[in-house]
C-alpha cells in the first residue's frame, strides 16, 4: 500500500517475528515519520523502541542483527536488504524503493523469548 500525504497509518509490531512485513510501498526521495508507542520485553527486560544497553548483554553485541544498534531497538529494512534504525521517533529521506519491514533488534535464534508489541505510526511526509 502506498501511503497519501499527511495520513498515517498505525501498524502493530511484534518482537516475536523475525519480520514484521508493514505492506507499506517506500519510493526514493520520499520522506517519512515515525513515532512508536508501547513496551515489549526482551526476556525479563522492558523497553521502548529505543531498547536498552547493560554491561551483561555487551558481550553478545557481535551476535545482534544491527550490532551499532541497542538491543531491541525498533529497526527497519527496505525489502530485507540493509537496515536502519527507528527507534521511538525518526524522520528519513529514503534513497531506494521496496517494502518496509520491520523488528526488533536481537539475535535471529533468540526471538522465542521475546513478548509484547509495540505501536507505530507511520506517516508520509513528502
Amino acid at each position: 500500500m502506498k501511503l497519501i500525504i499527511g495520513i498515517p497509518q498505525i501498524i502493530s509490531i511484534n518482537s516475536k517475528l523475525i519480520w514484521n512485513p508493514t505492506h507499506i510501498e517506500i519510493s526514493k526521495g520520499e520522506e517519512y515519520k515515525f513515532e512508536a508507542d508501547g513496551l515489549w520485553k526482551d526476556l525479563l527486560k522492558k523497553c521502548d523502541a529505543d531498547g536498552y544497553t547493560n554491561l551483561y548483554m555487551s558481550i553478545y553485541n557481535g551476535l545482534k542483527r544491527s550490532r551499532e544498534n541497542n538491543w531491541f531497538a525498533l529497526m527497519g529494512s527496505i525489502n530485507k536488504a540493509g537496515d536502519f534504525l527507528i527507534g521511538k521517533n525518526n524522520q528519513i529521506v529514503f534513497n531506494q524503493d521496496g517494502n518496509l519491514y520491520c523488528y526488533a533488534n536481537d539475535v535471529k535464534g533468540f526471538y522465542w523469548n521475546n513478548s509484547g508489541k509495540l505501536f507505530l505510526k507511520i506517516t508520509r511526509i513528502s
